[in-house]
């Protein structure tokens, strides 16, 4: 699998299970706290992503 393909998969998977996290789908409600520390994980992991795809 490259390398390109793998980051792709890991990425959306994060951003899915962060969605999913942060949904009304979910049986406990996010902290305060939790939900920050996630918001700034999924931007990093967008970041990354727009930084990949730049290089392409």
């Amino acid at each position: 699998m490259s390398d390109t393909k793998k980051l792709l998969e890991e990425k959306v998977a994060l951003l899915e299970k962060g969605l999913f996290t942060m949904s009304k789908d979910r049986a406990r409600a996010l902290s305060n706290h939790e939900t920050v520390d996630l918001v700034e994980e999924l931007r990093a992991a967008v970041a990354e992503l727009k930084a990949h795809a730049n290089q392409l």
